[in-house]
């Protein structure tokens, strides 16, 4: 055995190797391997791979191990939700479309919920918004009218008069008033009349469910007899003092001056209360009454529409 000298590197070695072994590790290392030398049992010098490192990959395997449990521990609900809870209720939605129709035109309640489409359990009746207004006539006659306590279906007042307080009992409690001419006698939301042109009418009562109905015969009061449109007194003027409205249909206007033309400051229905200060000239005089909010007001009105009382 002779020993060769590397005319690269100036290293000896044995003449049993093929080509310099140091030359070959140099090589290697520049490649990125790592070598490793033995030393075989003879005394000879072997070169060798190394056993390649586990630490890098497992490294890298923990790291990645990490990430995705921080990943999960942060998003996991709402990554299960889109991956999953999305696809489950496409698939649910998509078995129950009825025939004839496509996916997605009905959409299944959460629970909890109800669908507003869905037609109400027999026995049941589906909410309605609009209110239909109850015609009197088909309500039946279960409601009764009385004045001071005593029952009443048919009673009599003059114009002028002071209204009579109607009271209904039976029912609800709740009740709605009305009269079949408001030109004759007036009822108001409480139940109290008012006498406003000789003649007849029928006052009403009822609770929605049930109905009471009087009837009110209005006289002529002082200065006016049934049929008659004369507002003069026995003088043939108009005196000063209390007067009640008459012959106005559904009120008389009050105006400001004494002309159509001035402004018009209150509607006093036919058996209103007023009282006549003086004549105003033309027809006209000059009047006070108490207008809306209890004031005492001062106005003018025409003659025909007043009479003494």
């Amino acid at each position: 055995m002779a020993m060769i000298r590397c005319p690269i590197c100036g290293e000896k070695f044995s003449d049993t190797y093929r080509s310099c072994p140091f030359c070959e590790e140099e090589e290697a290392l520049r490649q990125g391997e790592q070598i490793r030398r033995g030393v075989s049992q003879g005394g000879k010098r072997v070169a060798g791979r190394r056993q390649p490192s586990l630490l890098s990959p497992m490294l890298i395997l923990v790291i990645l191990i990490l990430a995705a449990l921080l990943v999960y521990l942060l998003y996991g609900d709402k990554l299960a939700q889109t991956l999953f809870g999305e696809s489950a209720g496409q698939q649910v939605e998509e078995t129950i479309q009825p025939d004839g129709q496509e996916d997605g035109d009905i959409t299944m309640p959460e629970d909890g919920e109800t669908d507003d489409t869905q037609t109400p359990p027999e026995g049941t009746e589906s909410e309605d918004t609009t209110t239909e207004p109850v015609d009197p006539a088909t309500l039946p006659e279960t409601l009764t009218m009385a004045y001071l306590g005593s029952p009443r279906k048919e009673f009599t007042m003059s114009v002028g008069d002071d209204p009579i307080p109607l009271t209904a009992s039976g029912g609800t409690g709740t009740y709605t008033w009305s009269s079949s001419d408001d030109g004759i006698a007036s009822v108001d939301e409480s139940g109290k009349v008012t006498a406003i042109s000789a003649g007849q009418a029928t006052l009403t009562v009822t609770d929605g469910s049930g109905k009471g109905t009087c009837t009110v015969i209005v006289k002529a009061g002082s200065g006016t007899s049934a049929g008659s449109s004369s507002t003069s007194t026995g003088s043939g003027t108009l005196k000063a003092g209390n007067a009640v409205v008459i012959n106005g249909g559904n009120g008389v206007r009050v105006r400001s001056g004494p002309s159509t033309n001035d402004e018009i400051l209150a509607t006093i229905p036919n058996g209103g209360s007023v009282k006549i200060v003086e004549s105003a000239g033309d027809g006209w005089y000059k009047i006070t009454f108490v207008a809306a909010g209890g004031v005492t007001t001062t106005g003018y009105m025409k003659g025909e529409f007043l009479a003494n009382q």
